[in-house]
């Protein structure tokens, strides 16, 4: 009897050690940041700009044509911008000016991200671009992480031409409900990350893209996201994470440009 109560204890406390390690290591488990600094190379420049908090934030961007948009690009949370450099590499060859913002914390940034950090970080550089490249149309890319930075930057915004959502999710809740389903985890989130409610805020076209066996956002939130907002979906077959920045047949990103092909260039 007394082995049995001791499993029966083990087994109970199970669960509190769940909900400990989330309350404690949720920031290890949502940002994985890399701080290697990032730098300037070939067709790219390493610029500066200011948080609203004073922290130094680098990024790289390219100029691109004068008469094609600009593309503003938010990365997932692993790597760094300068992981997404080749990404940026087709789209400035294509003409598009390109900027692969970097969160704090990451790319060898000062600070610790966070998501209301993240968000005022993502409206500093909005402003920046729109600063820099004005008079041109402007398309948010958003990967994984950053699908819930663009969903929430261009909720209710006109001056946006258009929006890509590769690899989203929800929120961080439900997809901590479906790794954790025995915890109360909507109580322990202190980085919530709502994109459903924000997604049918957006105003300029929608694109969501992910692949159909995913397992870190699955296919489930891709689907909800692309019907609130109102927007086209693509599966592609596979499980690749992030869907076009690991898509080995090159799909997924002629369907992306299939797609900003058809937002007027200027």
């Amino acid at each position: 009897m007394r082995r049995v109560l001791t499993w029966l204890g083990v087994i109970a406390a199970i669960p509190l050690l769940l909900v400990g390690a989330l309350w404690l290591g949720q920031e290890r488990m949502i940002f994985l940041p890399d701080d290697r600094v990032i730098a300037a190379s070939p067709g790219w420049t390493r610029e500066t700009l200011r948080a609203p908090d004073g922290t130094d934030l680098a990024f790289l961007a390219a100029e691109g044509s004068p008469a094609r948009p600009v593309i503003l690009h938010f990365h997932g949370n692993g790597g760094n911008a300068a992981d997404r450099a080749d990404l940026g590499d087709v789209l400035r060859n294509l003409g598009f000016g390109v900027v692969l913002a970097e969160y704090r914390g990451y790319g060898g940034n000062a600070g610790r991200p966070g998501e209301a950090a993240i968000a005022a970080d993502a409206a500093a550089y909005l402003a920046w671009v729109q600063a820099r490249f004005s008079g041109r149309r402007l398309i948010l890319w958003g990967e994984s992480l950053g699908t819930a930075v663009v969903t929430r930057l261009a909720e209710g915004r006109g001056d946006i031409a258009a929006v890509v959502l590769e690899s989203p999710f929800t929120s961080i809740a439900d997809i901590a409900r479906g790794m954790y389903p025995l915890v109360p985890t909507d109580h322990l989130l202190r980085h919530r990350f709502e994109s459903l409610p924000r997604v049918a805020g957006l105003r300029a076209p929608l694109l969501v893209i992910a692949t159909e066996e995913d397992r870190i956002t699955p296919a489930a939130h891709a689907r909800l996201m692309a019907e609130a907002g109102r927007g086209r979906l693509l599966l592609l077959p596979g499980g690749a994470h992030p869907a076009v920045l690991n898509d080995a047949s090159g799909q997924g990103l002629r369907a992306v440009l299939d797609f900003l092909a058809t937002i007027p260039r200027n």
